[in-house]
Parts: C-alpha cells; sequence; structure tokens
C-alpha cells in the first residue's frame, strides 16, 4: 500500500511540474492540491502550489501556503521571498510569467536536470523561483550554472562536457528554473541556436537520458523524473 501511494505521488510530482513548465496553472494547481491531500506538509508542493496561485492571481491563497510553509519549516527562502513579493505588490499584479517556449520540453533540443545548490547561495538577493533565467558558463570538461553573479554550482558529466563542446561550437543555451528548494534546484536547459558546424549534431540524444540516481563528480544531479520520492520535504 505504500508503494502504490509513493508511485501515486511521483506522478502527480511529474504532472505538476509538467502542467507548470507548460503554464497551465489551473491544472497544476489541481494537481499540487491533490498531493497535498495524501501529505499535507509537504514543502515543495505547498510552494508549488503558491506559485500558481500567483499566477492564478490568487493572492491570499498564495500567502496561506507560503505561511504555511514557514510554520512547518521558518527558514524556507523561497517560502519567505514569495511572502516578501506579495506583501510589497499590495494590489498590484505580480509578474513572473515563465516563457512557454523555454519550458516545452523536445527531447532532442532540451533536457529537465535536478542538481544540488552549492552552500554559498544563500547570499541570493532574490528567490530562486520558477521562471528564473540562469547563466550559463563553460570550461573544457565542465559548466557552470549562475544566479545572476552568484554560482549555483558546477557540473562535471557528459552532459556538461556535451554542452560545453557545442557552445564552443557556436550553439546557444538557455537555463530556465522549474522547480527548487532550499537543497536542490531543478531546471530546463533548451538549446536556442545551433551553428552551421553542429548542424547535423543532436544536443541531447537519447541515450544521455537513462534512469540515472548520481551523475556528477561534484554533486548529486538527476534526470528530473527519477526521483520516486520527495525525502524530507514530506
Amino acid at each position: 500500500m505504500e508503494l502504490k501511494e509513493k508511485n501515486d505521488i511521483f506522478l502527480l510530482r511529474k504532472s505538476a511540474i509538467k502542467e507548470a513548465s507548460n503554464q497551465n496553472w489551473e491544472r497544476a494547481k489541481q494537481i499540487n492540491l491533490a498531493i497535498l491531500n495524501q501529505q499535507k506538509n509537504n514543502i515543495e508542493t505547498l510552494n508549488r502550489l503558491g506559485i500558481a496561485y500567483i499566477k492564478l492571481g490568487q493572492k491570499q491563497n498564495a500567502i496561506k501556503c507560503f505561511s504555511h510553509v514557514i510554520k512547518i519549516s521558518p527558514n524556507n527562502i523561497i517560502s519567505q521571498k514569495n511572502l516578501q513579493k506579495l506583501h510589497l505588490a499590495g494590489d498590484k499584479k505580480i509578474s513572473n510569467t515563465i516563457d512557454k517556449k523555454y519550458l516545452v520540453n523536445d527531447s532532442s533540443k532540451s533536457i529537465n536536470l535536478k542538481f544540488e545548490l552549492n552552500n554559498k547561495t544563500s547570499s541570493l538577493d532574490n528567490e530562486i523561483g520558477a521562471g528564473d533565467s540562469l547563466i550559463i558558463k563553460h570550461k573544457e570538461d565542465s559548466i557552470s550554472i549562475y544566479k545572476d553573479k552568484i554560482l549555483l554550482n558546477v557540473i562535471k558529466h557528459t552532459i556538461a562536457k556535451r554542452i560545453s563542446k557545442l557552445i564552443k561550437l557556436g550553439n546557444k543555451y538557455s537555463c530556465t528554473v522549474i522547480g527548487s528548494n532550499e537543497k536542490y534546484i531543478r531546471v530546463n536547459i533548451k538549446e536556442i541556436f545551433k551553428s552551421e558546424s553542429t548542424i547535423n549534431i543532436i544536443s541531447f540524444p537519447e541515450y544521455l537520458k537513462p534512469d540515472y540516481k548520481v551523475l556528477s563528480l561534484n554533486q548529486n544531479i538527476n534526470h528530473i523524473y527519477d526521483s520516486t520520492t520527495e525525502g524530507s520535504e514530506k
């Protein structure tokens, strides 16, 4: 019975992220509510629901979600920053739109990744929220992910090496946040420009997307839908 519940939560979580990625906020709201029916104190789900409420213009419901997270986890940065943003906005509409073109997943041009945050990211002035654009800087065998000028982490894996090589050959990639908590961040990396020299090279062939757990040499990084639980966030 417990195994079935975990599987149900995994599928619902996957659907919630997909609907948010496609900006189907009403559907995302309903799915996150369904998860909370089984795990009422799931912090990541509450934060996702709060963001969905913001997108739907339901500010009071968003405030309730983020306030509930603060009661469970007083130091939760995502909820703290969103509450601050909501209170500062007053009656004004909060603009935090995710550009759909950055999140729709073309299996050959886009990949969703989950990686551990650098422990120095507490210096961020603003929360890392869904829709934020991050910066990719490449080196010989790695890529570094930045929020403004703050390093989130360095990824050293086959995927990172491939992206680095293709950038050197002229390709360009966007990196967009689709979810985060205090420890991890989920991003969509998407090919947005292909150079003439890489015209016959696929950015993300299927063999790069197995069911792996730990990919990086220096931090945990997962394909976004590999994990079957949300760990301590229940």
